[in-house]
């Protein structure tokens, strides 16, 4: 019955990671002038622990957008774009040659708004699944290995967070495709909200 609760409750988390990705997406294809879908869209529940393997390796250079959740429901919360998806990115928003790891400053106030726009849909469409409006604090931008970027929001909310919301999605468009990775990193009583709201997932 436990793995019935959890896998129902991942299934809904899933349609509304899938309602994040799709008006993230509108946002993007409008930000960017391209037409833009969301090709593929994965949803987990994760150890904290296994977090960096799941996206790659800690030691990929990525980029990432972050924020802290304002109130009662604290969690860390992170928009990660892999090195080549935040290259094409840049390329398309500025019409200039991209290097992650040199990026001007226009380059990178282009990548902090798809970032931020892709952070805000998804938030949204968890407020909406646990009917609870949830206030970011104004977000930050890491360009640096991954494990460095994934310990930023655990630097404030330390040994209290154990698992993550991880969202994946590939958006594609006619001749370019990007992905892109939605973290929550809730605190104990943050999660329990969450999962009360789409059923119980055993600890």
């Amino acid at each position: 019955m436990q793995e019935e609760d959890a896998g129902k409750a991942l299934e809904i988390i899933s349609e509304f990671a899938n309602v994040g990705a799709g008006n993230a997406a509108t946002a993007l294809a409008s930000l960017l002038d391209i037409e833009l879908v969301n090709e593929v869209t994965s949803c987990k529940l994760l150890p904290i622990a296994d977090m960096g393997e799941w996206l790659g390796g800690n030691e990929q250079v990525v980029a990432g957008m972050y924020t802290q959740l304002c109130g009662d429901l604290r969690s860390g919360v992170l928009v990660i774009f892999p090195e080549a998806s935040a290259n094409t990115l840049v390329r398309h928003m500025s019409q200039e040659e991209a290097d992650l790891s040199n990026l001007s400053k226009l380059q990178m106030s282009a990548l902090c708004e798809a970032g931020n726009i892709c952070l805000c849909w998804y938030l949204v469409a968890v407020s909406k699944m646990i009917d609870t409006d949830l206030v970011p604090a104004p977000p930050g931008a890491a360009v640096d290995l991954l494990g460095a970027v994934l310990d930023i929001p655990l630097a404030t909310l330390g040994t209290s967070v154990d698992r993550v919301i991880a969202v994946h999605t590939i958006f594609r468009g006619v001749d370019r495709i990007f992905e892109g990775y939605f973290l929550l990193l809730p605190e104990g009583e943050t999660l329990d909200v969450i999962m009360k709201k789409v059923g119980d997932i055993p600890k």
